[in-house]
């Protein structure tokens, strides 16, 4: 099982239609700030406690910032066997998609 790469105009689809969760792997005050509707924050620290926790079986859409972060995780993840995206640009992306 491979990482998927997902663009910013397809995050609401996949969020919507399929058993799917919007992961910010950013650091908490970060999110604070900003983040995307319905996201869950779990910065990348935290990342294995929480991957430990989560249903397998789902769809987990990892973002970060600029994207990279989200997808050497996202790496990590799926050769474990988990479903794992990985928001193409990042937030950044999203906002500029969206003109936010």
């Amino acid at each position: 099982m491979g990482l998927c790469v997902i663009s910013a105009k397809d995050v609401r689809t996949y969020v919507s239609q399929k058993d799917a969760i919007l992961v910010d792997l950013r650091r908490g005050e970060d999110y604070c700030e900003y983040h995307i509707r319905g996201a869950v924050s779990v910065p990348a620290k935290q990342l294995p406690r929480f991957m430990k926790q989560t249903d397998r079986g789902r769809i987990h859409i990892f973002y970060c910032q600029h994207g990279s972060l989200s997808i050497q995780e996202g790496r990590n993840y799926a050769r474990r066997g988990y479903q794992i995206c990985s928001l193409a640009g990042g937030l950044d992306a999203y906002l500029a998609a969206f003109h936010l």
